[in-house]
């Protein structure tokens, strides 16, 4: 069973797809074409945020991250366990240490409640995870921060699309990451991802550290890496955005179908009011776990 059908997808959009490729093909900018500038201002205006910045991968996204806010050696960032290694392996790359907190047992989402007894003098930001398809709970997370003057980088990998108070993911925090890996909620064809951010240093920083630290050709003020977005993975989402806010919502109608047959027979998905979910995953739990898979 698959939780996103690529194949299918294809076949719907097709016609698009190819168009928006066949456009990349002819100008031949396979590198920072002009692709990227209309997404980016796209998903900018979609997330309600000043900069949107896109990159080589939802990774790589959190990655610039971390170095744009000079996080490292010495350095630690509050996070949780339970989610995609990215999340850790990102704080350990750039010499900082991951704080593990737990998670909420009924939203799988970090615990703000456990956040503040975590923070310690050499805390220098909370990186929340907004697991399986809804975000964390960044009224609290916000509020402790702010008291403690931490940063807040959301990894929005499973949220785009998703709302909390009628605010989109990737809307909290100093910045917001994404993925555009291809089972994501909006997916490219390969590898792909995105910063936003409100703050015009952070986003001349991102800009910077995704090109190996260069404002301009030959000229590197910072140490960065590779992490442009392609061309073609740009072309590729601006012919699936038009049918995006159309996928959440039949997204949304499948998971209401879903608890309301297995309620009864599973622990279903737990919405919590303020939330909406575009279900990058519908995780059950049931009491015998390993009997029902092998089933």
């Amino acid at each position: 069973m698959q939780f996103i059908d690529l194949e299918k997808q294809y076949e719907l959009y097709q016609s698009d797809i190819q168009h928006r490729m066949d456009q990349v093909l002819a100008h031949g900018k396979f590198i920072n074409g002009p692709e990227i500038q209309e997404l980016e201002e796209k998903f900018a205006g979609y997330v309600h945020r000043q900069y949107a910045i896109g990159c080589a991968s939802g990774t790589d996204a959190l990655f610039m991250a971390l170095l744009a806010l000079d996080i490292g050696h010495g350095d630690e960032v509050i996070t949780t366990p339970f989610t995609w290694i990215s999340s850790a392996e990102v704080i350990s790359l750039v010499g900082a240490t991951p704080r593990f907190v737990d998670i909420q047992p009924d939203t799988f989402n970090i615990d703000p409640a456990q956040i503040e007894p975590a923070i310690n003098s050499n805390t220098k930001a909370i990186l929340p995870v907004d697991l399986f398809g809804q975000m964390a709970d960044y009224e609290r997370i916000n509020q402790i921060a702010e008291k403690h003057n931490l940063a807040v980088i959301e990894d929005a990998a499973q949220s785009f699309g998703a709302q909390q108070n009628k605010q989109p993911a990737r809307s909290q925090g100093d910045i917001a990451c994404t993925s555009f890996f291809p089972a994501k909620p909006l997916g490219c064809y390969g590898d792909g991802g995105c910063c936003f951010t409100d703050d015009d240093t952070l986003a001349q920083r991102l800009r910077a550290i995704r090109n190996h630290g260069g404002e301009q050709r030959h000229h590197h003020t910072r140490v960065g890496l590779n992490g442009r977005l392609d061309t073609m993975q740009a072309a590729i989402l601006l012919a699936k955005w038009p049918y995006f806010d159309q996928e959440i919502t039949a997204g949304a109608r499948i998971g209401a179908r879903y608890n309301e047959l297995l309620q009864d027979v599973c622990t279903v998905p737990y919405l919590k009011p303020q939330n909406t979910s575009v279900f990058a995953q519908y995780t059950i739990r049931c009491s015998d776990r390993d009997g029902l898979k092998d089933h």
